[in-house]
Parts: C-alpha cells; sequence; structure tokens
C-alpha cells in the first residue's frame, strides 16, 4: 500500500466517524457505538500505524467467528 492510498483511508474513515458522532450529538443519543464503528476506528488507526511506519504494530481483530474452508459453488 502506498503512502498517499493508506492516508486517503484514514481521512475517510476520520469523516465517517466525524458524521457517526455529529448526528448521535445532534440528536442527544448515547447509545454504544454500533460494531462496524469499532471496525472503521481500527481501520483509521492501522493506517496512522503504516504512515508512522509501526508495521510491527498493525493488527486486525477476527471477530466474526473462526475461518472456513466453505468453497462457494458459483451458483
Amino acid at each position: 500500500m502506498d503512502q498517499k492510498f493508506a492516508q486517503e483511508i484514514q481521512y475517510a474513515c476520520q469523516e465517517i466517524l466525524n458524521r457517526h458522532y455529529s448526528i448521535q450529538v445532534s440528536q442527544r443519543l448515547a447509545e454504544e457505538d454500533p460494531w462496524w464503528i469499532k471496525k472503521i476506528s481500527k481501520i483509521e488507526q492501522n493506517c496512522a500505524l503504516f504512515l508512522e511506519g509501526n508495521y510491527g504494530q498493525i493488527s486486525w481483530d477476527r471477530d466474526f467467528g473462526a475461518k472456513t474452508k466453505y468453497k462457494s459453488t458459483g451458483a
């Protein structure tokens, strides 16, 4: 991944998060963040680590269950 692309991803994540939280504030909602907000935050953090050169600290949580060996039938 090149630096410019990582920076664009990071900015997109920031925009999504800012939009979500501005809606939460305007509607006076104090709900728990949806699962996808945590994913967007993690992507943004990983982009920041990439841009800083801290490649060893980049991680991704597989929280959707175990990986399966399911093959598509193409149907």
